[in-house]
């Protein structure tokens, strides 16, 4: 904050608590077109202003964001894994607030939350676009499997506790029954055996977190 301030910027401190209450206070304070959300563990790549900006001249484009690996070693091929792969699927696996592009209008407009699980489908739905560029590569701090685990547990949690129906339980179940074998497949591709032990350990923290699920209280 003291550093934020001698170079000239204003700080609002965040009335809530967690990023999303954060991103929606920035939200709000925004005065300019475009605006930016980059979280504190986040090592920018060096070409990322240049780059992801150009995709915000096409006026469809709500959202443009690059893709970030881990700085632990083990968890970077995890991550390294899931932006290889090249299909729709893998794209919303790398959907993320920590270094992202906004068109601060189309929220406005259409009210839509950004935090929310689905925000990309609502997206599409207005006929707007929220891109992946997998090209643009940030650092992410992580330090421990530890901590990942965990992570993945919380931040799911906070996901889900602004659903008032249900979430997809079943397909939660499906995916940590098979990590085994996906654990298997990214451990041969990336020649790390710990992917084997780890890989169904996360989806079980996340499966957690849905098992936990309760519909969000109605104001």
């Amino acid at each position: 904050v003291e550093i934020a301030i001698s170079l000239g910027w204003e700080v609002h401190e965040n009335p809530g608590s967690g990023i999303f209450d954060a991103f929606e206070t920035a939200l709000r304070l925004a005065s300019s077109e475009f605006f930016i959300s980059v979280e504190h563990d986040i090592l920018l790549s060096k070409d990322w202003w240049e780059r992801i900006s150009r995709h915000m001249k096409n006026g469809k484009v709500a959202v443009a964001q690059g893709v970030r690996v881990a700085t632990h070693p083990f968890l970077r091929k995890v991550d390294e894994y899931n932006i290889e792969r090249r299909d729709e699927r893998s794209d919303k696996l790398c959907l993320s607030l920590d270094n992202n592009i906004y068109r601060k209008e189309v929220f406005q407009k259409f009210g839509i939350n950004v935090t929310h699980p689905y925000v990309r489908a609502l997206l599409e739905e207005k006929g707007f676009k929220w891109i992946v560029d997998r090209s643009v590569i940030s650092d992410h701090i992580r330090l421990s499997i530890q901590y990942l685990i965990e992570h993945d547990y919380q931040m799911h949690r906070l996901y889900l506790s602004v659903l008032s129906k249900r979430p997809e339980l079943l397909k939660n179940l499906k995916l940590f029954l098979l990590s085994p074998i996906r654990g298997l497949h990214m451990t041969l591709k990336k020649k790390c055996p710990q992917i084997l032990i780890v890989y169904p350990l996360d989806r079980w923290a996340i499966l957690k977190a849905y098992l936990e699920w309760r519909p969000k209280a109605k104001s």
